[in-house]
Formats: structure tokens, sequence, C-alpha cells
């Protein structure tokens, strides 16, 4: 199975796609069995913190999960996904095949042909898929809750002190504690799920 690690990277990544592809993810395309495959896979993801069968996908996008219900998902993500690097087929065991994302996060691009030789040109802004979708553990947001809590405690410890509410003592006391505390949770932070957070809660 994939580590938490290679999760994480996932969505970090920001992911090239030409608009052939791009266009699985636009609006113009929500109807399409396409995009409900990739945003299934996105979901089920998010939910089992790794790969998913295709049982499950054809169930999530098509309320079945027949054998002919998982023919036309496979056949779909084949040749949309598949081959435009959208997902990644994961064979476990002969009959345990498994799809799960490449990225989450992606660029449009435009390939400009010049004598210089090819490149690519960027289109507009990284497209995102929604965080709720992205495997992220409970233990992320748990550090990020008591980050939070040891932020504001601070706060008010500093607040309180400044206002002759507490004395020196026990403000130096509680001073350290939380710095400490704070401090092991920013390095967790910075190992495990390093450029994570800055993604996370850059729209609060």
């Amino acid at each position: 199975m994939l580590s938490e690690e290679d999760l994480i990277s996932r969505i970090l990544k920001v992911k090239n796609l030409k608009e052939n592809c791009f266009k699985y993810l636009e609006d113009v395309s929500k109807e399409l069995l396409t995009q409900k495959i990739l945003f299934a896979i996105a979901e089920l993801t998010a939910e089992k913190m790794g790969p998913v069968k295709l049982s499950e996908i054809a169930k999530k996008t098509t309320g079945e999960h027949d054998k002919s219900k998982q023919d036309l998902v496979r056949l779909t993500i084949e040749k949309s996904l598949l081959k435009c690097g959208l997902a990644e087929k994961l064979k476990y065991a002969s009959n345990d095949v498994r799809y799960i994302l490449t990225a989450y996060r992606f660029q449009k691009i435009k390939e400009i042909d010049s004598f210089r030789g090819e490149s690519t040109q960027p289109i507009g802004d990284v497209f995102e898929l929604p965080k709720n979708t992205w495997p992220i553990s409970d233990e992320f947001y748990l550090l990020l809750a008591k980050k939070h809590g040891y932020e504001q405690s601070l706060k008010k410890l500093h607040s309180d002190f400044d206002s002759d509410v507490i004395p020196r003592g026990k403000y130096e006391t509680l001073n350290s504690d939380y710095k400490k505390s704070l401090d092991k949770i920013n390095e967790k932070l910075d190992s495990k799920y390093s450029g994570l957070e800055t993604l996370v809660v850059s729209e609060s």
C-alpha cells in the first residue's frame, strides 16, 4: 500500500495537463462519466487513505457494481484518466487491482512549437480538487487544532501577565511549557506534513 508520505507528495505536486486532458476537470465535463469517476476516486481515496477498487468506483459513480458497470468504468478510466496521467493503476495481486489519482492540483498547459524546439506555457491558475477529497489523516488536523490552541493560550498568557493578572513565576513556567509543546507540534508538522499546512489553511 502507499504510505502516508506518498499520499502527501501527490497532494503537494502540481501536475501539468494538456488542454484535451484538463477539460476533464472543468465544469463543461461535470456530466461526463469521466469526471464523475475522477471525483469518485478522490473521495474514496480520502475515506480509505489509499488506492480504491474498481467495484467501489463503479458503485459510487453508477450506483451499481455488476460486471457490466465495472467494465464501463474500467474502459473509461483506461481511455481517459490513465491515458492523460490523471490516475494510476496499481496491481497488488492477480485479482487485486486498485486506482489512485496521480495528483490533486493541476496546471493547464499549452504546447508551443518553435524553432527553439518544443516548450509549454501555463494557462490560468492551478486547479485544485476540493480539499475534502484530499487523503489527509486525522492526525494532521489534530496537530493543527493543538497548534492553534497553544498559540491562543500563549497570547492569553502574555496578555494576562502584561495586565498583572498572573505572577511572574507562574507565567515563566507556563510560557516555557506551552512553547515546548508548540515546538514539538511544529516539528512534527514540518517533518511529516511539510508544505501541507500552507495549502490547507491558505484560504482561511
